[in-house]
């Protein structure tokens, strides 16, 4: 009887030993998925930062840009509409 119990336990060892080692290696591979999935993320958070980056900056040009126009324009009328007449101004009539 011992030597069954015996047999069973050397058959078992042999048998969960290739488990336990592709056991081991399904969880090194993984972990490894799992932290280059952390760096990835990383990377993506980081270009999405710099595209916000650049759409403010866009953003702030073109505002820029529409605020010296507007002076500008200003001033042009300022020049060629004399300030007595009946004429009213696009922007006053909108």
């Amino acid at each position: 009887m011992e030597e069954i119990r015996e047999a069973l336990r050397d058959g078992l060892r042999e048998e969960a030993a290739p488990i336990s080692r592709r056991l081991a290696e399904v969880k090194g591979l993984s972990n490894n998925s799992v932290r280059r999935l952390g760096n990835i993320e990383r990377l993506i958070e980081g270009e999405r930062n710099a595209r916000i980056d650049d759409l403010a900056l866009l953003v702030e040009l073109l505002t820029e840009g529409w605020r010296s126009l507007s002076l500008r324009l200003d001033r042009i009328e300022a020049v060629l509409v004399p300030p007595e007449t009946n004429v009213v101004r696009l922007r006053d009539s909108a």
